[in-house]
Protein backbone atom coordinates (compact mmCIF):
# COMPACT_ATOMS: atom_id res chain seq x y z
CA UNK A 1 0.00 0.00 0.00
CA UNK A 2 2.85 2.37 0.87
CA UNK A 3 4.50 1.72 -2.51
CA UNK A 4 1.27 2.53 -4.32
CA UNK A 5 0.96 5.86 -2.49
CA UNK A 6 4.57 6.77 -3.26
CA UNK A 7 4.11 5.87 -6.93
CA UNK A 8 0.89 7.87 -7.11
CA UNK A 9 2.60 10.87 -5.50
CA UNK A 10 5.48 10.69 -7.99
CA UNK A 11 3.13 10.50 -10.97
CA UNK A 12 0.99 13.41 -9.79
CA UNK A 13 3.99 15.60 -8.92
CA UNK A 14 5.58 14.87 -12.30
CA UNK A 15 2.38 15.80 -14.15
CA UNK A 16 2.00 19.02 -12.17
CA UNK A 17 5.59 20.12 -12.78
CA UNK A 18 5.48 19.42 -16.54
CA UNK A 19 4.49 22.29 -18.76
CA UNK A 20 2.83 21.15 -21.97
CA UNK A 21 4.04 22.17 -25.39
CA UNK A 22 2.38 25.15 -27.03
CA UNK A 23 1.77 26.21 -30.61
CA UNK A 24 4.26 28.75 -31.91
CA UNK A 25 3.10 32.35 -31.43
CA UNK A 26 5.54 35.15 -32.34
CA UNK A 27 4.28 37.50 -29.64
CA UNK A 28 4.64 34.88 -26.89
CA UNK A 29 7.95 33.66 -28.36
CA UNK A 30 9.37 37.11 -27.60
CA UNK A 31 7.45 37.90 -24.38
CA UNK A 32 10.09 38.35 -21.72
CA UNK A 33 9.39 39.07 -18.04
CA UNK A 34 13.02 39.10 -16.87
CA UNK A 35 15.86 40.32 -19.12
CA UNK A 36 18.31 37.93 -17.43
CA UNK A 37 16.36 34.93 -18.73
CA UNK A 38 15.03 33.85 -22.13
CA UNK A 39 11.38 34.59 -22.92
CA UNK A 40 9.07 32.43 -20.83
CA UNK A 41 7.32 30.45 -23.58
CA UNK A 42 10.15 29.60 -25.97
CA UNK A 43 11.01 26.23 -24.47
CA UNK A 44 7.36 25.17 -24.70
CA UNK A 45 7.01 26.34 -28.33
CA UNK A 46 10.22 25.01 -29.84
CA UNK A 47 8.79 21.58 -30.75
CA UNK A 48 5.88 23.10 -32.67
CA UNK A 49 8.18 25.61 -34.34
CA UNK A 50 10.69 23.00 -35.54
CA UNK A 51 8.12 20.37 -36.53
CA UNK A 52 5.40 22.46 -38.18
CA UNK A 53 7.21 25.42 -39.75
CA UNK A 54 9.48 25.35 -42.80
CA UNK A 55 12.72 26.74 -41.36
CA UNK A 56 15.38 25.29 -43.65
CA UNK A 57 15.61 27.45 -46.75
CA UNK A 58 14.53 30.68 -45.07
CA UNK A 59 16.62 33.73 -45.87
CA UNK A 60 18.02 35.50 -42.81
CA UNK A 61 15.52 38.43 -43.06
CA UNK A 62 12.65 35.90 -43.19
CA UNK A 63 14.00 34.17 -40.07
CA UNK A 64 14.14 37.53 -38.27
CA UNK A 65 10.63 38.35 -39.44
CA UNK A 66 9.40 35.03 -38.03
CA UNK A 67 11.34 34.95 -34.74
CA UNK A 68 12.61 38.51 -34.20
CA UNK A 69 16.20 39.24 -33.16
CA UNK A 70 18.35 36.29 -32.06
CA UNK A 71 20.04 36.04 -28.68
CA UNK A 72 23.46 35.51 -30.29
CA UNK A 73 24.92 35.91 -33.77
CA UNK A 74 28.20 34.79 -35.31
CA UNK A 75 29.43 34.47 -38.89
CA UNK A 76 27.76 31.13 -39.64
CA UNK A 77 24.94 30.79 -37.10
CA UNK A 78 22.26 32.57 -35.13
CA UNK A 79 21.02 31.34 -31.79
CA UNK A 80 17.84 31.77 -29.77
CA UNK A 81 18.01 31.09 -26.03
CA UNK A 82 15.34 28.64 -24.92
CA UNK A 83 16.22 27.97 -21.29
CA UNK A 84 18.92 28.83 -18.78
CA UNK A 85 19.43 27.77 -15.17
CA UNK A 86 21.90 29.55 -12.92
CA UNK A 87 21.49 27.20 -9.97
CA UNK A 88 22.91 29.06 -6.98
CA UNK A 89 25.69 30.80 -8.85
CA UNK A 90 26.21 33.73 -11.19
CA UNK A 91 27.40 31.35 -13.93
CA UNK A 92 24.84 29.15 -15.69
CA UNK A 93 24.74 25.45 -14.91
CA UNK A 94 22.37 24.63 -17.80
CA UNK A 95 21.75 26.27 -21.18
CA UNK A 96 19.42 25.24 -24.00
CA UNK A 97 19.54 27.04 -27.37
CA UNK A 98 17.97 26.73 -30.81
CA UNK A 99 20.79 27.27 -33.28
CA UNK A 100 20.30 28.05 -36.97
CA UNK A 101 23.20 27.47 -39.35
CA UNK A 102 23.46 29.71 -42.40
CA UNK A 103 25.06 29.38 -45.81
CA UNK A 104 27.35 32.06 -47.23
CA UNK A 105 24.22 33.50 -48.87
CA UNK A 106 22.51 33.84 -45.44
CA UNK A 107 20.07 31.00 -46.03
CA UNK A 108 19.18 28.60 -43.20
CA UNK A 109 20.76 25.25 -44.08
CA UNK A 110 19.97 23.46 -40.80
CA UNK A 111 19.04 23.96 -37.20
CA UNK A 112 19.68 22.12 -33.97
CA UNK A 113 18.55 22.28 -30.36
CA UNK A 114 21.67 22.16 -28.22
CA UNK A 115 21.92 21.71 -24.47
CA UNK A 116 24.88 22.27 -22.18
CA UNK A 117 25.26 21.24 -18.54
CA UNK A 118 28.04 22.13 -16.17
Amino acid sequence: MKCILVALFLIVSTCISCKPDMQFDKEKWNYQTDPAFPPDYRNRMVNDLTQHHQLVGLHYPQLIQLLDQPSFIDSAAVSYELDVDYGRDIDPVYIKNLNFYLSKDSIVTSFKIEEWRK
